[in-house]
Order: structure tokens, then C-alpha cells, then sequence
């Protein structure tokens, strides 16, 4: 690696959809000798430029906890709606009010963001990950239902309106559609945690 304080070098990294990954990822880079001067979802400016070399230990490196390096630099439109989704749904921490504005529809801010129909982002996304934009996106909301039951006491109602359900009955019919189970076993997660941590602390 070059450091030239006024050059840096971009990074896009695939994977990374909560603030728990920018965390991950910029410890793993500093660990390896590069300055991290801006990170975000899904992208890295590190300062000075980068040869193969550092491309390939930092590659090795973020294999290992589950990332990958965006090799194309002009992505395309499923890497753009994958990318916008995955940061989409990991931008809201658990103190955060909500993810998404309920008048605001994810396909209008998909549409909005990338400038093509949704149905032309849907179909390429589809015959791309093998998997329909729709199914990616409910798996996605998903995920962060299943985060807020394990790691916050919010209520079932606050965490439908956080991840854009219309109602609780909404919620836990994907829920138990999608893992054969229902919200109410991943809150027994929960507590299980609660008690396990207060019987370590006595």
C-alpha cells in the first residue's frame, strides 16, 4: 500500500447490512494496516492507494467473516438493489423509531434511488440471484423482526410498525410462512438470554 494523504482508494464490499458489519469490517482493515477514512454500508475509502496485493489480503481477510470485495467497479442493477435493500434494512439500529416511513413504499425509494421501473430492477434482480425481488425483500424483513425480538423489549405492535408491516396479524403470518415459527418462541429467545445473563451476574 501507497499513503499519499491525498489520495484514497474505494472499496465496495458485499455483505455488510447492519452497523455490527462496519464494526467488523473496519477492525478487520485496521488489523491488516489500512486507515479507514470513511466507511459506510457496502463501502470502504481507505487513505493512500491499494496494489493486487493488499486486494487479495483484504479479500482473504473479509471471506473469513462472511463479506466479499465487489470486484466489478461498475455494479449492476440487481448489485444496486441488493445493496440498497441490505442497507436499507440494516441502517435502523434497535434505538431507532422506525425503518421506513409508512407512506413510503420500498419499491417507490427502490424506483426513486436507481431511476429504473421496478419491474425492470425485479426481473434482472430475479434471473440474477435466482430468487424473486419480492423473497429477498420479505427475507430481509424478516431478519431485522428477528433481531428487535431477540435484542429489544419493543412490543410486537412497535416492531410491525418499525419494519413496515400493516398490522401485527400481517407480521406473524410472513413470520411463521417464512421460518415455521412464530414471533413468540424468538421473544423466549430473549428471555432465555435475560436469565442466563442475570444468573452470571449473581
Amino acid at each position: 500500500m501507497t499513503i499519499n494523504p491525498e489520495e484514497t482508494a474505494q472499496l465496495r464490499i458485499r455483505g455488510m447490512v447492519c452497523a455490527r458489519c462496519i464494526d467488523v469490517v473496519q477492525t478487520e482493515l485496521s488489523h491488516l494496516g489500512f486507515e479507514v477514512t470513511d466507511i459506510d454500508l457496502g463501502n470502504v475509502a481507505l487513505r493512500g492507494t491499494i496494489d493486487e496485493h493488499d486486494l487479495t489480503r483484504i479479500g482473504q481477510v473479509l471471506t473469513k467473516q462472511g463479506f466479499s470485495l465487489i470486484q466489478d467497479q461498475k455494479p449492476t442493477v440487481h448489485q444496486l438493489a441488493k445493496a440498497f435493500i441490505d442497507a436499507y434494512f440494516g441502517q435502523a439500529d434497535l434505538s431507532e423509531s422506525k425503518i421506513e416511513s409508512p407512506n413510503r413504499r420500498l419499491s417507490a425509494q427502490l424506483h426513486a434511488d436507481l431511476g429504473l421501473e421496478y419491474d425492470t430492477i425485479s426481473s434482472q434482480f430475479a434471473k440474477a440471484e435466482g430468487i424473486t425481488l419480492e423473497k429477498y425483500i420479505i427475507s430481509k424483513r424478516i431478519d431485522k423482526v428477528k433481531e428487535w425480538l431477540v435484542y429489544s423489549d419493543n412490543t410486537l405492535t412497535d416492531i410491525a410498525y418499525r419494519t413496515g408491516y400493516s398490522s401485527v396479524q400481517h407480521l406473524s403470518n410472513q413470520f411463521r410462512q417464512v421460518t415455521g415459527l412464530t414471533p413468540s418462541y424468538f421473544r423466549q429467545v430473549r428471555q432465555q438470554k435475560l436469565a442466563l445473563q442475570q444468573q452470571a451476574a449473581t
